[in-house]
């Protein structure tokens, strides 16, 4: 079977509610609602998501990266967020951000992917936060 991607919807709901624990329930439907949350489906099962808002009201900013532990490794984040920078480049957008945590392994790939550390956020009791973002070549 291949993994498609695809805008998340109402049938989705029900999975993200319970595997993205870092955005509430009503948020997470107002995302849903917005167009906000791109899924990677094998069959009828979600094997990753990726979910963005805007970063100053204007700057495509991705809050969430997640693929389920058996399908990491495969190039499904990169496949996410390559499809995700596509979509905005066709909205005119000429760069997009995301953050991670120092200690996270994702800094590895999205400066693999193009993006290049741009700040840093040190929040009490937290690992550093850094903050990338790409040019899209707009």
């Amino acid at each position: 079977m291949s993994i498609d991607l695809r805008v998340a919807d109402n049938r989705d709901v029900s999975f993200l509610v319970q595997a993205d624990l870092h955005v509430g329930r009503q948020e997470l439907h107002r995302v849903i609602e917005a167009g906000r949350v791109t899924v990677a489906v094998e069959d009828t099962s979600i094997q990753g998501w990726l979910r963005w808002g805007l970063f100053w009201d204007e700057i495509p900013f991705m809050n969430m990266l997640f693929v389920l532990e058996q399908h990491r490794g495969k190039g499904l984040g990169t496949r996410l967020i390559q499809h995700w920078e596509n979509q905005q480049r066709a909205a005119g957008c000429g760069s997009v951000m995301t953050s991670t945590l120092a200690s996270e392994e994702a800094q590895h790939l999205y400066r693999r992917l193009g993006y290049v550390d741009r700040g840093c956020l040190l929040l009490p009791g937290e690992p550093l936060e850094i903050l990338l973002a790409k040019s899209l070549g707009q």
